[in-house]
């Protein structure tokens, strides 16, 4: 048995290596993800399984145009007077009678409210008694300068006939003491006396302008004291002829805020008169369109009963409340039934774009974003989800800059629940 040769292997006990079962299961597993993802779409894009149904009723759509787009911004605000007179007390009074209401339509002379205060017109009285007093004074005042001035003249008058007999009675002394016949000292007194009187008429004659300068002074003083007197009593005059408080305009009367009986002080408010026909706007634009508002935009309001257009005025530069105020002034004339403090809405009018194509501006929609819409197949049953790219946009309606084509119609109302529908069926 030692010396046995031993047999050859059997090709059958071979060792044989196991296959790579591994490799095999990730192909396996990768080319199923796959298969199950194509059967999911194709599922989800088929309009039989995965498109929703949604009332036709219920969504707004609008085609895509072709043409010239206007860049308007949203206002809101109320028509206001153009003119308002605000009537205030010019003294503190009673309010003793209101003659008119708001609403009532006045002339310039129309009384509103007639006010009283007593003192007042105890202190017109007086103004009027001294005003009075010192014309009767600038009377007397003149007669008396007058008789002065008379006084003075006749007094020259006497003094220049004495110099001139003086000097007469001076000359004849020198011929007689020339012939003898006069004594020297008679002589010397003739002459003096002359020569007095003569220096006398000088005297007198200078004082008349400085007379006269001193006669005009009193008397402009006096005048002037009447002057400031009648003044004062005409300034009284219009206090009290103030406390009947008129219009002072055409118009209509807006506001009353008084009672009988009332005590109002200086300065308060007692009635506002406005043009009823000349209205303006006074509206607000929010703070993030407001950087595109200037004075001279135009501006179209929309009324029950006609359009309306106008121009910016003014615009606020301050922000309140996240919106800028800004004025604007009515071009047309006011709609039939316009009212002050009456709500108003309009667009401003930013700028015009010509020969874009542009769609009513989607819900939720701002500019230069791009959204997600659904476009209506050729059937024109079921719409399909898209990408647009939109442009610059106006209030309503949006420029489109790529994605969407002249002609096609899409969903542009608020379409969110469905936003994992790649398509929905309109019924």
């Amino acid at each position: 048995m030692s010396g046995m040769i031993p047999a050859a292997r059997s090709s059958v006990d071979i060792p044989r290596k196991a296959p790579n079962r591994v490799g095999f299961s990730v192909a396996a597993v990768s080319l199923a993800a796959v298969t199950l993802f194509a059967v999911l779409a194709a599922v989800w894009r088929s309009p039989a399984v995965a498109a929703p149904v949604v009332a036709r009723s219920t969504v707004w759509t609008a085609r895509v145009r072709r043409g010239d787009l206007v860049r308007q911004v949203p206002v809101q605000g109320t028509l206001v007077p153009d003119h308002v007179d605000w009537l205030s007390a010019g003294i503190a009074a009673r309010v003793a009678r209101i003659n008119v209401r708001p609403g009532a339509e006045v002339d310039a002379e129309t009384v509103l409210v007639v006010l009283e205060n007593s003192e007042l017109e105890l202190a017109a009285l007086e103004a009027e008694r001294q005003a009075a007093s010192a014309e009767s004074a600038g009377v007397q005042l003149d007669v008396m300068i007058g008789a002065e001035k008379a006084a003075h003249d006749v007094s020259l008058y006497v003094l220049r006939s004495d110099s001139r007999d003086a000097a007469r009675h001076a000359r004849t002394a020198d011929r007689l003491a020339a012939e003898g016949l006069l004594s020297g000292s008679e002589q010397e007194d003739n002459v003096a006396k002359s020569t007095g009187l003569l220096d006398r008429v000088t005297q007198e004659e200078a004082r008349i302008p400085v007379l006269a300068q001193g006669r005009a002074r009193r008397l402009g003083a006096q005048r002037s004291e009447v002057a400031r007197l009648r003044e004062i009593a005409a300034f009284r005059r219009r206090q009290l002829a103030a406390l009947q408080v008129r219009a002072g305009s055409h118009g209509m009367v807006q506001e009353i805020p008084l009672e009988s009986g009332q005590w109002v002080a200086i300065g308060t408010v007692l009635a506002k008169v406005a043009e009823p026909n000349r209205l303006k706007a006074e509206v607000t634009v929010a703070e993030a369109n407001a950087k595109d508002v200037g004075k001279g935009l135009r501006v179209r309001f929309e009324t029950a009963s006609k359009a309306v257009n106008g121009h910016i005025e003014r615009v606020d530069p301050a922000v309140v409340a996240g919106h800028v105020r800004v004025s604007v002034i009515l071009d047309d004339a006011s709609p039939m039934g316009a009212r002050a403090d009456q709500t108003v809405t309009g667009y401003a009018e930013i700028e015009k774009l010509y020969n874009v194509l542009s769609i009513p501006r989607p819900a939720g929609a701002n500019d230069g974003t791009k959204v997600a819409l659904f476009r209506l197949d050729a059937d024109r049953i079921h719409a399909t989800r898209l990408t647009a790219r939109l442009g610059r946009g106006s209030a309503r309606e949006i420029e489109v800059a790529e994605g969407l084509a002249e002609g096609d119609e899409v969903v542009v109302s608020d379409m969110s629940a469905f936003d994992t529908s790649g398509r929905i069926k309109l019924k």
